[in-house]
């Protein structure tokens, strides 16, 4: 099992039965540094005092356990409020918000979209989006997107 496994292992049990749930863990060597960084969520959105709780918690258990023998620095955060969808789940529990998509080909001649995702059904997602003052709907097959995160509507 890779520390990454591990990792999500351990921050699964410690939040499990919580209002917590694991976005992501990265191990990554920067310069001459290693870093753990264990991304969570929440309804409503991480605060400082939860990623306080969550880091100390996964601290002392992966202490505890002492499998990684590099020395690292330990980062627990949020995965941000721009975050990327990463599955075909995620954009179908992301109805109603607005997105950032990017496509590898054009869709009805464009390739960049910022909308509200309004539907999604087998693997077509339906963006509601405003092209200057006009307001339109697309449907973008699932294949077609290079990237898709949300987006802050201004």
């Amino acid at each position: 099992m890779s520390i990454v496994q591990r990792v999500k292992a351990i921050a699964d049990e410690q939040t499990k039965d919580t209002v917590y749930s694991l976005y992501d863990v990265e191990y990554v060597k920067e310069g001459s540094e290693f870093f753990l960084r264990i991304y969570f969520d929440k309804d409503g959105g991480l605060t400082l005092d939860d990623c306080v709780l969550l880091s100390e918690k996964l601290a002392e258990e992966l202490d505890k356990e002492d499998f990684i023998s590099d020395k690292y620095y330990l980062e627990v955060s949020s995965p941000g409020i721009e975050r990327e969808l990463r599955n075909l789940e995620e954009v179908i529990d992301s109805i109603g918000k607005h997105v950032y998509i990017k496509t590898y080909e054009k869709v009805d001649n464009q390739k960049e979209f910022y909308g509200d995702i309004l539907d999604v059904e087998d693997k077509e997602i339906t963006i509601e989006y405003k092209d200057k003052a006009r307001v339109k709907k697309s449907i973008i097959s699932y294949e077609k997107i290079a990237k898709i995160r949300l987006a802050v509507k201004f």
